[in-house]
C-alpha cells in the first residue's frame, strides 16, 4: 500500500487529492469535509488512467467540494457558540433541541431550537426565516435615511425586494425604479449594508461601474474600496 499527495488543476482550481493504491477492488473516490480528495486504486492501475479518471471527473469534483466547504462553513458559523451579528449588535449562537423548529434573539444569544442538532440545513434555515422577517424592514429605513439626500433620483422612491442571495448584495435596474437587496445584510456591520445601499443608489446616475460610477460613489462613501473589501471577506452561511 502507497499514498501520495498530488495537485489537480481543473481550470482555475487547484485540488489537493490523495493517491492511495492498496489491495482494492475498484476506484474509490471521496471528497473529505476540509475540501480534500481522497482516491483509492488497486495496485496494478496504470498511472495514465488515474490521470484520465481525475480529468473527466474534474467540473464535478469543483461542485463536490464547493458544497462540501459551504457546509463546512455553514457549521462553523452556526455552531453552538459562534459569534453573529445581528444589525451590528453581537450574539452567541446557542442550538438547543426541541420538537419544532425556533429562532429567538434574547440576551445577547441567537438561540435556535433544532429537531436534529446536527443537521446544518435546519440551523440555516432558522436563519434565513429570521432575516426574512427583519431585512426588508431594516434596509428600508436605511434608504429611506439617504433618500431626500441622493442626487439624482426617480420622482419616486424605488420598488424594493428583499431576498436571500448567494452570489450578490444588491443590485439596481434603473429603467424601472427598482433596487434589489440581499437580506444577508441584516448579518454584516451597518457601514457595510449602507456601502451596498449607496452603490445601489448610484446606479440611478450611472448604470455601469465606470470611473465615472466611482466618482459618484464616493461623494456618498467615499471608503468604498475598503468597505468593498471587508464585505467580499464577510462570512454567511450560504
Amino acid at each position: 500500500m502507497s499514498k501520495t499527495v498530488r495537485i489537480l488543476t481543473v481550470g482555475e482550481e487547484q485540488i489537493p487529492y490523495e493517491l492511495e493504491r492498496g489491495r482494492v477492488k475498484r476506484l474509490n473516490l471521496r471528497v473529505r469535509r476540509d475540501g480534500t480528495v481522497h482516491l483509492s486504486v488497486p495496485l496494478t492501475t496504470p498511472e495514465a488512467f488515474v490521470e484520465r479518471f481525475f480529468q473527466e471527473k474534474g467540473a464535478w469534483l469543483v461542485e463536490a467540494r464547493t458544497r462540501m466547504l459551504a457546509t463546512r462553513q455553514a457549521i462553523d458559523l452556526l455552531a453552538d457558540g459562534a459569534p453573529l451579528l445581528i444589525v451590528g449588535e453581537p450574539y452567541t449562537v446557542r442550538v438547543q433541541t426541541g420538537e419544532r423548529g425556533r429562532c429567538e434573539c434574547r440576551e445577547g444569544e441567537l438561540i435556535l431550537t433544532v429537531r436534529d442538532p446536527s443537521s446544518t440545513d435546519e440551523r440555516v434555515l432558522l436563519l434565513r426565516r429570521l432575516a426574512k422577517a427583519r431585512a426588508a424592514a431594516y434596509l428600508t429605513d436605511r434608504i429611506k435615511a439617504f433618500w431626500p439626500h441622493f442626487s439624482p433620483r426617480p420622482a419616486t422612491f424605488p420598488t424594493l425586494t428583499f431576498r436571500w442571495l448567494r452570489s450578490r448584495w444588491g443590485s439596481c435596474t434603473a429603467s424601472k425604479n427598482h433596487i434589489t437587496l440581499n437580506e444577508k445584510l441584516l448579518f454584516v456591520p451597518p457601514h457595510l449594508a449602507d456601502y451596498v445601499i449607496l452603490h445601489e443608489l448610484c446606479h440611478f446616475a450611472y448604470q455601469d461601474h465606470s470611473k465615472a460610477f466611482y466618482r459618484h460613489l464616493s461623494q456618498y462613501y467615499p471608503d468604498y474600496a475598503r468597505a468593498r473589501k471587508e464585505l467580499r471577506a464577510a462570512q454567511i452561511p450560504e
